[in-house]
């Protein structure tokens, strides 16, 4: 191979940059000199730090596209880094929290004009799958999405960002049932960003290998009522397969009035809410102790809560520190609230919650009339603002905003039947959480 075979990309920029002797060089205007310049012929570091500036990721999504140079840069960790690093000292744009239902439909306009922002990603994967109908969210992570392929034999699920396009086929669990309670979550979002005072900024750390895991609750449908021990089907991105395992309970658990559509993460546990108690599990938590057959066992986190009337959980959700319950009475238009705090959901057991706990608001017949009090639902509470409710409008189908403390009250959509009161919280972080890269399986 000759000399000039191997001369390395950088070189051959360098060439471009000045073919000029050094005399001529030093007196050349300076203009001559930048307009032979191209931003391919800067260093990688130079560029990076350039590209590194870009507002959001939106714009780091569509600099990918314009040469595989750009895309290789922009894909390293280092960059990843320095752009978070950027995003977190100078806080260009803040993280976005939202609320979606199981349709993919968003009520509040904060991460997309379109009122169904999970459309895009909707017809990719019911055109690739040839899916009879659209899929539909039943778990959610930060931003990763956790979509099934039918709303009532639930089979075919999928973990999916949607602000990447991307989305990972999981295989079919060993138990096909109707509607189960199922969660996804993971071990650690995909990126930390820690205040450093030594040097006045912030650090980030990446976590690449994140670990997500989807659990689905199999309880015994033989027994009547209530059960102490029932199966979980855990599958796990490690692995790329289910598992199941035994859950032990200290308290009986009545499976009959667990909310299946509704499930939230707290302190890296998944909660699910029955009429007056609340259960939670820790997927990445196995038990030393094993069943008769050499099964895994879970121990199973049960809070009862004893409450001074009927309580049913229509909304849940982690506002400020502390698990937020909801009930809402259509025929009295009494909205009433329990926060509860870390001691009681780490510890368990059985908690007496009396109307000291309880914060009592009453709605104006105004904004919740009852000419169709029983289509009248609690959506859940403003992401940024918890005094802020929103709620569904059962004679009109209108979405309602309302400030429980001033009373103040104003329409946000007409006439939107959203067929489903169950939403799903989705935040938008500054760099997207990738989809889990299964054992011997592509990435869509």
């Amino acid at each position: 191979m000759s000399g000039g075979d191997s001369t390395t990309p950088l070189k051959r920029r360098r060439s471009r940059i000045s073919q000029l002797t050094p005399v001529e060089e030093l007196t050349a205007p300076v203009s001559s000199k930048i307009m032979n310049i191209s931003i391919d012929d800067l260093p990688d570091v130079v560029l990076v730090e350039i590209l590194c500036r870009l507002l959001r990721y939106k714009f780091v999504s569509q600099c990918k596209l314009v040469s595989k140079r750009w895309c290789t840069l922009m894909s390293n960790s280092y960059f990843i880094g320095r752009f978070l690093c950027l995003q977190s000292d100078h806080k260009q744009t803040p993280t976005m929290r939202t609320v979606i239902n199981r349709n993919g439909f968003e009520f509040l306009p904060r991460i997309s004009s379109s009122a169904n922002p999970l459309n895009p990603l909707f017809k990719r994967l019911k055109s690739f799958h040839r899916l009879k109908d659209e899929p539909v969210v039943v778990s959610t992570y930060n931003d990763l999405v956790l979509c099934s392929a039918s709303k009532c034999e639930q089979r075919d699920y999928y973990i999916c960002n949607p602000c990447t396009l991307e989305w990972v086929a999981l295989p079919p669990p060993p138990q096909v049932d109707q509607i189960v309670p199922i969660g996804l979550i993971c071990d650690h979002p995909y990126y930390n960003c820690k205040k450093d005072d030594l040097q006045g900024g912030h650090i980030i750390q990446l976590n690449a290998e994140c670990r997500c895991k989807v659990m689905r609750l199999i309880f015994p449908y033989d027994q009547k009522f209530s059960c102490k021990k029932f199966k979980v089907q855990i599958f796990s991105s490690e692995t790329g397969e289910w598992r199941e395992s035994i859950v032990s309970s200290p308290s009986d658990i009545d499976f009959y009035v667990i909310n299946y559509e509704a499930n939230f993460i707290y302190n890296g546990m998944l909660f699910w809410g029955g009429v007056n108690f609340l259960i939670g599990l820790n997927p990445f938590m196995i038990d030393s102790s094993c069943g008769a057959n050499g099964d895994d066992h879970y121990e199973c986190r049960f809070i009862e809560l004893k409450l001074d009337r009927h309580f049913l959980f229509e909304c849940l959700g982690t506002y400020r520190g502390c698990l937020r319950m909801c009930d809402y009475n259509s025929a009295t238009r009494v909205l009433s609230v329990r926060d509860l705090n870390e001691e009681i959901l780490f510890h368990g057991g059985t908690v007496k919650l009396g109307m000291e706990n309880t914060k009592v608001y009453s709605l104006e017949k105004e904004m919740m009339p009852d000419d169709d009090p029983t289509g009248n639902y609690v959506l859940g509470f403003d992401p940024y603002d918890d005094d802020i409710l929103y709620l569904e409008r059962g004679g009109d189908s209108d979405i309602v905003k309302c400030n429980i403390h001033t009373r103040e009250w104003s329409k946000i959509a007409e006439n939107r039947r959203m067929e489903s009161c169950i939403y799903f919280p989705f935040v938008v972080p500054w760099w997207p959480t990738p989809v889990p890269r299964l054992p011997q399986q592509k990435l869509v």
